[in-house]
């Protein structure tokens, strides 16, 4: 199925809500749609996106349950963005200018093929980040910075240890101070057993929830 060719005549549009087609490309006229702030894509049949879009005006973009396997390189243009899904896809890595989102407050990647997470996503000013359901194994100590995130779900990777920001020098984990406004951590790790009587912990479901 393919986007109606009128829709991109539609030059005052600010919201596009094309969920649950069976859409497999975004034509290149899109970018005609200069008054676009929400877009939503999600769960239809993309293999990609096209840079064209990240010459959109966009504060919001979902995109996710797709078959997307990368982002546009050029993905950093999107000044304004705030919000960006791209949950459930097939996504291997993110493109090194996401750095560059300096306005982004949530970023969901969960359920992708992600192996590492960029350093740069350290200065961006996220308030919920949920990269859980990846492959993730090794958190950047760097996220330490991230001083106005509330909310992080980082559970079903295979991290083998407590990540670096949520952990001190002991074998005890640090305060939520360590993020200002931190209301809410979810994660796990294959060797949790190290700590099977501290109160933070649920040695079932080795959780720990802040």
């Amino acid at each position: 199925i393919d986007i109606p060719s009128e829709v991109c005549h539609l030059v005052a549009l600010e919201t596009l809500n094309l969920y649950h087609n069976c859409i497999r490309t975004i034509p290149d006229s899109i970018i005609t749609l200069q008054s676009l702030t929400s877009l939503n894509l999600s769960r239809n049949q993309l293999g990609s996106l096209p840079s064209c879009l990240c010459g959109l005006p966009l504060r919001v973009l979902n995109a996710s349950n797709n078959k997307l396997v990368s982002l546009p390189e050029t993905i950093g243009q999107l000044h304004s963005l705030m919000e960006l899904d791209i949950s459930c896809n097939e996504i291997t890595a993110l493109p090194r200018h996401i750095g560059r989102l300096k306005a982004l407050r949530e970023l969901n990647v969960r359920r992708n093929l992600l192996c590492v997470l960029p350093e740069d996503l350290a200065d961006l000013p996220l308030v919920k980040f949920d990269f859980s359901c990846n492959k993730v194994s090794t958190i950047p100590v760097c996220y330490r910075k991230m001083r106005q995130l509330q909310s992080l779900q980082l559970e079903n990777n295979p991290l083998q240890s407590p990540p670096a920001q949520v952990r001190s020098q002991s074998t005890d984990v640090c305060p939520p101070s360590q993020f200002q406004w931190l209301q809410d951590i979810v994660l796990n790790w294959k060797n949790s057993d190290i700590y099977p009587n501290h109160p933070l912990i649920d040695v079932k479901t080795h959780a720990v929830v802040f």
